[in-house]
């Protein structure tokens, strides 16, 4: 179990006893927990480095250019340990019953608008699409098919395209808030 399994197991032990007693096998639980954490932090710590506005001007013979990028890799690792933990290990309550947890994670978690403003984003610039991998990671964490985005992408107006797809995304939410909760 890597360091983010471990740190979530205690959060569970210490703030959700009774939850975590219902964990059927807790070791394999937290480990895979912890190596998805360690994934999406990997990728969240590359994005916020690989940031055009973020990126140092690097020369060779600069010790302080280097000690600037250490020092932007590990605040951009921070972050996104946060990020990540936040919202896969740190729950307000995790001991919460079902419908509550459900309630309180519609409010804290990302809504369809997001989905809308980054369908407007890429009809403003077609030519910064994501690639394939990208478009099927997002698919993958909004827990919607990938024609779903692509249409939305190609749709006159993305609010209404999300609004005749309310099912979808009604279930969509629902996988999603119960990979939170497993």
């Amino acid at each position: 179990m890597n360091k983010y399994g471990a740190q979530a197991m205690q959060h569970w032990k210490t703030h959700a006893p009774e939850r975590y007693k219902l964990i059927e096998n807790p070791t394999r639980f937290f480990t895979e927990l912890g190596m998805e954490a360690e994934g999406q932090i990997t990728e969240l710590a590359r994005q916020i480095e690989t940031n055009r506005p973020l990126l140092l001007a690097k020369t060779p013979s600069s010790r302080e250019t280097y000690i600037k990028d250490v020092a932007h890799r590990m605040t951009a690792l921070r972050i996104a340990e946060e990020v990540v933990m936040q919202q896969l290990a740190w729950v307000t309550d995790p001991s919460l019953p079902l419908d509550e947890a459900r309630q309180e994670w519609n409010q804290t978690s990302p809504n369809d608008e997001n989905l809308i403003m980054w369908a407007e984003r890429r009809q403003d610039a077609p030519d910064l699409m994501p690639s394939t991998v990208d478009l099927e990671q997002k698919a993958k964490d909004w827990a919607v098919p990938l024609w779903f985005l692509e249409g939305m992408v190609e749709a006159e107006i993305p609010r209404q395209y999300l609004e005749e797809h309310q099912s979808l995304l009604a279930e969509a939410a629902t996988i999603r808030f119960l990979r939170e909760v497993h």
